[in-house]
């Protein structure tokens, strides 16, 4: 229960974070070289996971 709980806050806590890389973009702020890289992984994962869905089928 209590990992799950944190699983559950982890996911939340990325979602911020991306929400406020996009809000920074839109006001023309700069941004960090970790925030980049952080992202950079980010999507690289999220694309993997995209490519095995879709020879799954």
């Amino acid at each position: 229960m209590l990992l799950q709980k944190y699983r559950e806050n982890k996911q939340a806590l990325k979602q911020i974070g991306r929400e406020a890389l996009a809000e920074s973009r839109r006001l023309g702020l700069t941004i960090s070289a970790k925030d980049r890289q952080n992202e950079a992984k980010d999507r690289a994962k999220h694309e993997r996971k995209d490519r095995v869905r879709a020879t799954a089928r």
